[in-house]
């Protein structure tokens, strides 16, 4: 049996644009030079750790924390959220996948609980043996989580596929022992930003054989 790894936001969940709408507010209301940042200039530049993104487009630290910011952000991503839906291809994959006899994983760096109550809300729950958010396990960080759990379940990452939309999600895979990883070009990095940094790079979900 395969295990599919799948991770959430820009992978399962569109939510670009509420994070670019937020990023602009932001960015306005601070009376920062980068605002407006467009589509292109965000999935060109946007990556981990995040802070350094944020210290691209002019954010100091000087008059407030990267947790001030992070704290207001994620603010108002719960108040947009309803704004946000499922990658169009996402449902014809994951019934694929469920068709084969795939077992599904979501892994994420959303905080669990409220992890749990977006995938309620979306209706796709059902469709995972686990959902695993970052305070899952008591781990610390989403990698840490993820070995836990590979420990626990007695998961041989080598019958795993791990889907994700950033080359973050690459590191993730390989600090897994995970060798079967496609990057989606739909989400928070742009395919020119992916193809540069690995080599199977699909352009929607469509394209990946579950």
């Amino acid at each position: 049996m395969k295990t599919v790894i799948w991770d959430y936001n820009g992978t399962i969940l569109d939510d670009l644009d509420i994070c670019l709408q937020i990023e602009n507010e932001m960015l306005k209301e601070r009376n920062m030079p980068a605002w407006p940042v467009d589509r292109e200039t965000y999935l060109d530049h946007f990556g981990f750790p995040v802070i350094d993104y944020y210290y691209y487009i002019g954010y100091t630290f000087e008059n407030e924390t990267y947790d001030d910011i992070s704290v207001e952000f994620n603010e108002r991503y719960d108040e947009l959220f309803d704004g946000a839906g499922l990658m169009p291809e996402f449902l014809p994959a994951i019934q694929r996948s469920k068709a084969s006899g795939n077992r599904n994983v979501i892994l994420s760096a959303c905080q669990h609980d409220k992890l749990i109550r977006q995938c309620t809300q979306l209706g796709i729950a059902q469709y995972f043996d686990e959902i695993l958010g970052i305070d899952n396990l008591l781990a610390g960080s989403k990698t840490e989580m993820a070995l836990k759990w590979l420990e626990q379940s007695k998961t041989d990452p080598e019958t795993c596929l791990y889907l994700g939309d950033s080359l973050h999600d690459l590191d993730t895979a390989r600090a897994l022992g995970v060798k079967d990883c496609i990057l989606i070009a739909k989400g928070h990095q742009s395919l020119k930003v992916l193809k540069a940094g690995y080599d199977r790079v699909a352009a929607s979900l469509d394209e990946v054989e579950l």
